[in-house]
């Protein structure tokens, strides 16, 4: 079989764009830019280039949303879209800020020995990290000491199971949970459950940014 035609040469920019989405579920082009700082051609440009060598290919999964560009052999249902979306956007909102974070699939990954976090992360925050029952969206290591974690909600998902989580952290060793909700209706339901369990002191509900760009 003849290997496809490649639309130019791999960079070292590239192969670290190529890094960064094996970390997510994906990512549309706009957060892309953002954040490795790429113009609009130029990084459309990059894209191509990695398409064209196999490591990325680009999802368009539903209508007047945006395209989600994946690593290459990665599968994203419809139904998973909107959370990837998000969770791209706290990872780039994050990271412009220079905060050292993992996402979930980085955390299951140390979890399942294969590797990956030491450098991130020091082994007394490794050892929070694998106790915890919860596996966050997110964990971003503070500059003062500790972690936060992150738990994207885009719907109620119903209470018992929210309690769950909510006991989980409860018992860990994180210095505080932030969740990422994207309306003031779920962020108030959230919020008075937090209260409730007397845990407001240690977790935070914000809103989500806007990622329908």
């Amino acid at each position: 079989m003849r290997p496809m035609a490649t639309s130019g040469v791999l960079t070292a920019r590239d192969l670290e764009i190529s890094g960064w989405l094996g970390r997510l579920p994906g990512a549309s082009i706009e957060q892309i830019r953002r954040r490795f700082g790429l113009g609009r051609t130029q990084g459309y440009r990059r894209l191509q280039v990695l398409s064209s060598f196999g490591l990325v290919r680009r999802l368009h999964l539903l209508a007047e949303r945006p395209a989600l560009y994946t690593v290459n052999g990665r599968s994203l249902r419809p139904g998973s879209y909107e959370h990837a979306l998000a969770l791209a956007e706290l990872i780039v909102a994050r990271e412009r800020e220079h905060a050292a974070i993992a996402t979930d699939q980085e955390l299951r990954r140390q979890r399942g020995g294969r590797s990956g976090l030491n450098g991130l992360f020091g082994a007394g925050e490794l050892d929070v990290i694998g106790r915890c029952g919860r596996i966050p969206d997110a964990v971003e290591s503070l500059t003062g000491g500790g972690l936060v974690a992150y738990e994207i909600e885009l719907s109620s998902k119903g209470r018992t199971r929210r309690e769950s989580v909510l006991s989980a952290y409860a018992t860990s060793g994180y210095r505080q949970v932030r969740w990422v909700v994207p309306n003031a209706g779920l962020a108030r339901l959230i919020g008075e459950e937090i209260e409730q369990m007397g845990l407001d002191g240690f977790m935070e509900v914000e809103r989500g940014h806007d990622v329908g760009a």
